[in-house]
């Protein structure tokens, strides 16, 4: 028997195949090994965790403290001292002069050699100071070339005693900027509070669509069945062919309750996917499986629930924190209604000599000593601009104080309202319950009757649409307690005490 051999041209082909598919076979088991899980299981505990870490809201709001607190930074940036620093030479030739119309040959050089350095500023009193030292080196025929140095150290104040006296005028900027730093984290803590309140409320909304699509789906197979049962009796001659016809068309009806409960369960799935993720990648991916969420216990107590928001509450805390701050301007705008009266001295040791060093060590000896005392006002006729700012202030505080007293109001109808809701859900929660024991009753009856040749299609589907209206009322009373008490706690501003969370 003879051998075959490969002709070299398959062999090279099978090689360059061969080198072609390792990679993309490497490659799809890279893929296969990283791919993501597609299910996310989370409890309600859990999604509220996942909500307070990854979401890009509170992520953005954490963002204003840090802010805020840069401008207090900046704001006292203007009680920083300036250092100053001058050097100059400044030179004059004259090679001609004219005199009695005659021009006469002249050789004239004046330099003059500045040095000078000083530190200034301000103070929260309104204190300006400015500390100098400088020297002054002046070169001339006059001098004969020598060095005539003078050294000179200084001191100057300005200290106001009316307008811009005092930390209400220079202080308000800063107190302003402070405050805000809190209104800022008041604000951090009022968007966390509304992730966990929003989270709560999607979470029992799925879980909701996934009771209404069971309860939707029990609904289509009671019409199914009914439909099966009345083609039984039919093509035994016991019922009308109207009868089936009657329970097809509830089919079909119902088919469309189902396909809304399975759009419904989607929808709030995204929505929850955006409060507790923020991979965009898998965002629209991953499943949600929830676990039923939990009923929280609660007893009514309104007045408890009012000192809660009135110390918790941000918008309340906030609108606080504004009030202040309008005090505080119009405390700044009344102290500019004042005439400026400020007070201002001087004073300047010099030293002399023919080098730096000496001229500077002669200052302490105070060769020469120059001081100036004075004061200058100034009186703003009719000062209307100061005038009508400090009644802007007044009026901005008379305002802040309505609207605080407004909220206050506000605040004790939300927290009864929010009380009275978890009340009634729990009272519908009773009721409904009873409703679908009553509902199961009334059906299985009719269901007997139908049987027996006493009843109609038509009753036992009434009765089947009651009975499911009643499970999907009694899971709309559990959702809405569940809700109920995650908006009591929000208007009560307590839902970071109760969910056990302390901002950074």
């Amino acid at each position: 028997m003879r051998g075959t051999t490969t002709p070299p041209i398959l062999l090279a082909r099978h090689f360059l195949l061969l080198v072609v598919l390792l990679p993309l076979a490497a490659l799809a088991g890279d893929e296969v090994g990283s791919r993501r899980p597609t299910l996310l299981r989370l409890t309600a505990e859990s999604a509220l965790h996942a909500a307070l870490a990854r979401n890009f809201s509170i992520e953005v709001q954490r963002f204003e403290p840090r802010i805020a607190r840069e401008r207090v930074t900046g704001v006292l940036g203007r009680f920083d001292p300036v250092f100053d620093l001058s050097v100059q030479r400044d030179e004059t030739s004259q090679r001609g002069d004219f005199a009695a119309g005659v021009r006469l040959p002249v050789r004239r050089v004046n330099r003059l050699d500045n040095f000078s350095a000083g530190l200034s500023g301000a103070t929260p009193l309104g204190l300006g100071y400015d500390l100098g030292f400088g020297s002054r080196n002046d070169l001339g025929i006059f001098t004969q070339f020598a060095d005539d140095i003078t050294t000179t150290a200084s001191l100057t104040l300005r200290q106001p005693l009316l307008r811009g006296a005092g930390p209400a005028a220079n202080l308000a900027s800063v107190r302003i900027a402070r405050n805000n730093v809190m209104v800022s984290e008041w604000a951090l803590k009022k968007r966390v509070i509304d992730i966990i309140t929003q989270t709560t409320f999607v979470y029992n909304q799925l879980h909701l669509a996934h009771e209404g699509l069971r309860v939707a789906e029990r609904s289509r197979e009671l019409a199914r069945q009914l439909l099966s049962d009345n083609e039984a009796r039919v093509k035994i001659g016991v019922m009308s062919p109207l009868d089936v016809a009657e329970a097809r068309a509830e089919v079909a009806a119902r088919e469309e309750g189902v396909i809304l409960a399975q759009r419904a369960i989607l929808d709030n799935e995204n929505l929850l996917k955006q409060l507790v993720t923020n991979d965009l990648e898998r965002l629209l991916e991953v499943r949600v499986e929830i676990a039923p969420p939990p009923s929280p216990a609660f007893r009514a107590d309104v007045p408890g629930g009012i000192r809660a928001a009135l110390t918790l509450r941000p918008d309340y805390r906030q609108a606080i924190l504004d009030l202040e701050n309008r005090r505080i301007t119009l405390a700044f705008t009344k102290n500019q209604e004042l005439p400026r009266l400020d007070l201002t001295g001087s004073l300047a040791l010099l030293g002399f000599d023919s080098d730096y060093g000496s001229s500077a060590r002669r200052v302490g000896s105070r060769d020469q000593t120059a001081w100036t005392l004075g004061a200058i006002v100034s009186i703003p006729i009719p000062n209307r601009d100061a005038r009508s700012a400090a009644n802007a202030a007044k009026l901005e505080c008379a305002k802040g104080l309505v609207a605080l007293q407004a909220l206050e109001q506000q605040i004790v109808v939300d927290v009864d309202n929010a009380s009275g809701q978890i009340v009634t859900a729990r009272q519908r929660i009773a009721s409904t319950t009873e409703s679908v024991r009553l509902a199961q009753i009334s059906l299985d009856a009719g269901q007997e009757r139908l049987k027996a040749g006493t009843g109609t299609t038509f009753v036992v589907l009434e009765l089947q649409k009651k009975l499911i209206e009643a499970e999907a009322a009694q899971l709309r009373a559990r959702a809405d307690y569940n809700q109920a008490v995650s908006e009591y706690h929000r208007q009560t501003g307590t839902a970071l005490r109760e969910h056990g969370v302390v901002l950074e």
